[in-house]
């Protein structure tokens, strides 16, 4: 059975929002976290839950985003937003781990917070419709801040990131 692709949906109730990732969390809805998450923190959310309970996977590129978001925290000059994280699964975990974003936010299993929100409150999130050129600069910016986060995942994404490079020039 093939998994869903990424589903996004939201519940705000400032200064707190809660986003539910479900499905594949992967490239095609990296973009569209990037610009939900940013809108909420322009609303004045500064409390945000990532509802992963029905988030089957999670790709480098969807991880690296989420690092970016959440903020480095060697760098002053990147400010550390505080992102919880509900209901991954091990497989989710394991790769964030491995990358090396899980420090970057905090884990929390299903029954340690209440995300439970009135179905009619919580907002669908298109996902897709961006440029190639779009995409490829999000994957880009992903995978750049992954090999800087973890010296270990520059030699994992290496050549991914000499592809997008290439596709970005060739398209400039």
């Amino acid at each position: 059975m093939p998994i869903p692709g990424c589903q996004l949906s939201v519940w705000v109730d400032a200064p707190s929002g809660i986003i539910r990732v479900a499905g594949r969390a992967a490239a095609e809805g990296a973009q569209d976290f990037k610009l939900l998450v940013q809108k909420l923190l322009e609303q004045g959310v500064s409390k945000i839950c990532l509802d992963l309970s029905s988030c089957l996977l999670m790709d480098s590129t969807f991880s690296g985003v989420l690092a970016s978001l959440a903020g480095s925290p060697d760098s002053p000059a990147s400010p550390r937003r505080h992102f919880v994280l509900v209901g991954a699964n091990a497989r989710v975990l394991d790769l964030l781990d491995n990358l090396g974003v899980l420090p970057l936010v905090t884990v929390l299993t299903a029954t340690d917070a209440a995300t439970d929100v009135d179905p009619g409150a919580v907002t669908p999130v298109p996902v897709g419709g961006h440029s190639k050129d779009t995409m490829a600069k999000c994957c880009l910016d992903a995978h750049r801040l992954l090999m800087c986060l973890k010296p270990e995942n520059a030699a994992k994404f290496k050549t991914v990131t000499e592809v997008l490079e290439q596709q970005l020039q060739a398209a400039h």
